[in-house]
């Protein structure tokens, strides 16, 4: 019965997993699980699913790889052991890159290390029609879910394979906007297990100090930059866009209260 996989899932797994994986095996809301009425049944290939499914989760494999999605800025996004899992710490990236495009007037961007595509995918659904928008990442995988992500959505992108700028021009951008990876290498095995043995290592791997893909793209990029940081890199990148030109620094506290977004814009 429905009630009774659920309490036996909440013996490894949190109340509101079970029942998202639930709702995930059986196409349902959550609401309707969470008020399933005692007695209803499944079958054994569901049971089968749901009981596999919670098993990975107790495993650490994160929810969002389980059941194949994830919510940003009211989107609903495709994601993949190729990409990222969106965050929420990262909508502050797409708020800020808003601030600016808005004050003044930019029209194109260069998303790079793009992953699912969230970023990208929510600016352009956030500007219809306003936008010229490229998007980036070195995985070719990463780019199929993106691209995938922004036919979902409407969203006319133009997507690119490309190792940070090898194969495109930052002088056509006004404004570059990344979240990079940024985890300083030997770090990498502190991070939770559902970070490290699941999410790939290509998106959390900043070099050895954790501040590589900022040093490339303070180098250059040509006008507008918003990257998302580390919480305690804000004073290491702010040096690095001063040392390469760039002034009206601004740093930004996500919702935790933490620094988590820089945006610069390059001087003269």
């Amino acid at each position: 019965m429905l009630r009774d996989l659920l309490r036996q899932a909440c013996e490894r797994v949190d109340y509101l997993d079970a029942v998202l994986i639930m709702a995930f095996v059986l196409h349902r809301d959550k609401v309707s699980i969470m008020t399933a009425r005692d007695g209803e049944e499944l079958t054994a290939g569901e049971t089968a699913r749901f009981m596999e499914l919670t098993g990975q989760r107790a495993m650490n494999r994160p929810l969002a790889y389980i059941v194949g999605k994830r919510e940003f800025m009211g989107l609903e996004f495709e994601v993949n052991e190729y990409t990222l899992i969106p965050r929420p710490d990262t909508e502050t990236v797409v708020e800020a890159a808003l601030d600016i495009i808005k004050r003044m007037g930019i029209k194109t961007v260069l998303d790079i290390c793009t992953g699912s595509g969230c970023i990208a995918v929510s600016l352009s659904a956030l500007c219809p029609g306003k936008l010229d928008i490229t998007a980036s990442d070195v995985s070719l995988r990463a780019l199929e879910t993106a691209k995938r992500n922004a036919a979902k959505h409407k969203a006319p992108i133009i997507f690119i394979q490309s190792d940070m700028f090898s194969r495109v021009d930052p002088a056509s951008y006004e404004m570059i906007i990344a979240n990079p990876p940024y985890i300083p290498h030997n770090e990498i095995t502190a991070l939770p297990r559902d970070v490290k043995d699941y999410e790939p290592l290509s998106a959390l791997d900043g070099g050895p100090d954790g501040l590589s893909f900022y040093r490339v793209i303070a180098e250059r990029a040509v006008k507008f930059v918003v990257v998302e940081i580390g919480y305690n890199q804000a004073e290491d990148v702010r040096n690095i866009l001063v040392r390469n030109g760039f002034g009206t620094i601004r740093i930004i506290k996500d919702l935790s209260g933490h620094n988590r977004v820089i945006t610069a814009q390059r001087n003269g």
